[in-house]
C-alpha cells in the first residue's frame, strides 16, 4: 500500500499542472460553476503534494506524532497507508470528479466537497493543528492559498442559483462524509488510547 500511495502522490506532480492548464484552456466551454468544481481536482492534488511529497514530515506522520489525536509514538497509527488511500483516492477524488460531471444537473454533489474544504479541512489546518504559537503543518499553505479561496468563490457563485434543497442535500452529503471519516478516525484513536497494541500496518 505504501508503494501505491507513493505512486499516486508523486504522479500528482505531473497530473496537477497538466490538468490545471487543460481546465484553463477549456474554461470558456463550460459554465463557471462547473469550471470551479473541476478546478477543485488539481487544487486538491496540489494540496496532497504539499501534504505527502514536499513536506519533510508527511500529513500522516504529523497527525500521528504531533497532534492530540495521534499515538505520539507510532508514525503509522492511528492513520496508516490504507487510511490515506481510502480518504484521498476512494472518497475525495471520486466525489470531486462526480460533482464536476453532475454540476449542471445536481450541483449539490460537488458542493458537498466544497463544504468539507470550507469547514473541516480548513478548521483542521488553521486552528486545530495550531498550538499557542502557530507552526507549520503539512497542507497549511495550499489549504490557505488555494482551497480556501476556491471554496469561497464557489460558495459565492452558488448563492446566485442554489435552491433550498441544493443547500440541504449538499450539507447532508457533507455531513455523511465527515461523519464516516470522523467515526473511522476516532475509533482508531480510541483503540490507541486504550493501548490495544493492535496497530494497523
Amino acid at each position: 500500500m505504501q508503494k501505491i500511495n507513493r505512486f499516486w502522490q508523486s504522479a500528482n506532480l505531473f497530473l496537477a499542472p497538466v490538468l490545471l492548464v487543460v481546465l484553463i484552456y477549456y474554461k470558456d466551454s463550460m459554465p463557471f460553476y462547473q469550471f470551479l468544481l473541476w478546478l477543485h481536482l488539481p487544487l486538491l492534488m496540489f494540496h496532497e503534494i504539499e501534504e505527502y511529497v514536499l513536506s519533510p514530515l508527511s500529513f500522516k506522520e504529523f497527525f500521528n506524532l504531533k497532534t492530540p489525536f495521534g499515538s505520539k509514538t507510532d508514525p503509522n497509527y492511528p492513520l496508516d497507508e490504507g487510511y490515506v488511500f481510502q480518504v484521498n483516492i476512494m472518497i475525495a477524488w471520486p466525489m470531486v470528479i462526480l460533482g464536476a460531471i453532475l454540476a449542471n444537473f445536481a450541483p449539490w454533489v460537488g458542493f458537498s466537497m466544497i463544504i468539507f474544504e470550507l469547514t473541516i479541512n480548513n478548521f483542521m489546518h488553521t486552528i486545530i493543528f495550531q498550538p499557542k504559537k502557530p507552526v507549520y503543518n503539512p497542507g497549511l499553505i495550499t489549504n490557505s492559498l488555494l482551497l480556501l479561496p476556491l471554496g469561497t468563490v464557489t460558495f459565492l457563485k452558488a448563492l446566485d442559483f442554489f435552491q433550498w434543497y441544493d443547500w440541504a442535500l449538499s450539507v447532508a452529503v457533507g455531513v455523511v462524509i465527515v461523519g464516516l471519516l470522523g467515526y473511522k478516525t476516532t475509533s482508531r484513536v480510541s483503540k490507541s488510547e486504550k493501548g490495544s497494541g493492535n496497530h494497523a500496518k
